[in-house]
């Protein structure tokens, strides 16, 4: 097998801005660094499912020449970006990881990709993703499952999903940061396995119009960068507003040993260094627990996420010739099942624990709960359990409509990242953004990047 190393890490986004302003670079410079960067690497990390280089080479060229003009879009303006592939872009299909939408042609853009032109971003590519977003390992075995830059030379880590691709352009540092989705997980575990930051917002924080829907009730739009900072300034730009000043010590919230059995030692060890460190900057560590035990929203999140996602779906269910993932294709079958009070039941149990998280958190004065993402770090594609789900810490955070961020919290002795999630109160976006850069400080939070990874045998 022979090796190849990643390039170089991208300067911060804020960085990159100020070098397109002094005039040390232009955004037509960046676009080809990224192209350069995927023509070269993306052969090993098949994080994209298509480049759009001449799209992306003519925007950049109008938007030096906007710069030069004096008409600045903002901190975006001249960043390139990807796209999972279940987000519109009008003249392109949107296949959402299935063969059987390769004809899906987008009429118009959507919401987030109309926002992203008007502040100048510049979309380099659509990326892989697990088929119809369902699964949370981020393999897909008829559109291609990206390869995690992370872990030892010869392994083939999964990327985590369904927002694979996404996640894994920037570990690999094809492009400065991403856009995915997250329905139980799908931002937060890619993020956790591939060692960057991934962010999910309050659901609707980020415009879902255009964007093919696994659950209308417990989709996301987030984003992937690697750095808070980074995370941060996207985000800020995105919803049109900034968010709070980083502040001092705070309340965080812990969950009690019973809810942390089942982890990796290296993940229970990374877990409590992260404690440890923040107890040590001055934070103050608070037990918490949610209003039911999380194995409790496995039954209700699916009875909501399942059953929508197969009324999507349903027209490609029942053809068992179709190219449909063996481990999709029986979890939408089995929704069928699910009966109209099971389902108006998970949602009312939704509404319930929403409210009593919000009141907990009151009572306790807490800004945040820390967790893992994960019981483990990424599995060997050769190793992965499809009848398992690595969403136990993550599903959650979308039942109770909450916003959660992954940081990078280290690694184990095979070089497989960790993270450490925080988990913020409903529409308080900005709020978790400010304490993850607190967070992030006192951990010592640094991607996990890869040195080297070989071509797969």
């Amino acid at each position: 097998m022979s090796g190849h190393k990643t390039p170089a890490a991208f300067a911060s986004i804020a960085q990159l801005g100020a070098d397109l302003r002094s005039g040390r670079t232009t955004c037509t410079a960046l676009v080809r660094d990224c192209l350069e960067r995927i023509g070269t690497y993306d052969g090993v990390f098949k994080s994209f499912i298509a480049v759009y280089a001449s799209e992306a080479l003519a925007a950049a060229q109008r938007l030096d020449a906007e710069l030069r003009a004096g008409h600045d879009r903002g901190a975006l303006h001249g960043i390139p970006v990807a796209l999972k592939d279940l987000v519109d872009l009008e003249g392109k299909p949107t296949t959402a990881g299935s063969p059987l939408l390769a004809n899906n042609i987008a009429t118009q853009d959507a919401a987030i990709v109309e926002r992203i032109n008007a502040l100048g971003g510049i979309i380099i590519g659509k990326t892989h993703m697990v088929q119809f977003a369902l699964g949370a390992w981020g393999t897909n075995s008829h559109m291609d499952t990206p390869r995690n830059p992370a872990g030892q030379a010869a392994d083939t880590l999964v990327p985590g999903g369904s927002s694979s691709g996404s996640a894994v352009a920037v570990a690999a540092h094809l492009v400065p940061w991403s856009i995915g989705s997250d329905t139980g997980g799908s931002v937060r575990v890619p993020a956790a396995f591939c060692g960057v930051v991934g962010f999910k917002p309050t659901i609707d924080a980020l415009p879902r119009g255009g964007v093919y829907a696994l659950s209308k009730t417990l989709d996301s739009l987030g984003l992937f960068a690697t750095s808070v900072d980074d995370a941060r300034l996207c985000f800020d730009a995105l919803v049109g507003a900034e968010g709070a000043a980083a502040g001092g010590a705070a309340r965080i919230g812990v969950l009690a040993p019973d809810e942390l059995t089942g982890l990796e030692p290296a993940v229970a060890q990374s877990l409590a260094d992260s404690l440890a460190q923040l107890q040590a900057a001055g934070h103050e560590l608070v037990p918490f627990r949610f209003p039911a035990p999380l194995a409790e929203f496995r039954a209700p999140t699916n009875a909501i996420m399942i059953a929508e996602g197969a009324a999507v779906n349903d027209a490609f269910l029942d053809d068992p010739s179709l190219p449909m993932d063996p481990s999709v294709r029986p979890r939408f079958i089995a929704a069928r099942s699910t009966t109209a009070v099971q389902y108006l039941q998970a949602q009312a149990t939704a509404l319930l624990w929403q409210q009593q998280f919000a009141q907990e958190m009151d009572r306790l004065q807490l800004a945040a709960i820390a967790m893992p993402v994960t019981a483990m770090a990424a599995p060997r594609a050769q190793e992965v359990d499809h009848d398992l789900a690595p969403v136990h810490f993550s599903r959650p955070v979308n039942f109770l409509a909450l916003s959660g961020i992954s940081l990078p919290a280290g690694q184990d002795d095979d070089a497989r990242p960790i993270g450490l999630q925080l988990v913020g109160r409903a529409g308080d976006d900005h709020a978790l953004l400010a304490l993850a850069a607190v967070v992030a400080d006192a951990i010592s939070c640094a991607p996990v990047l890869p040195l080297e990874v070989c071509d797969a045998p």
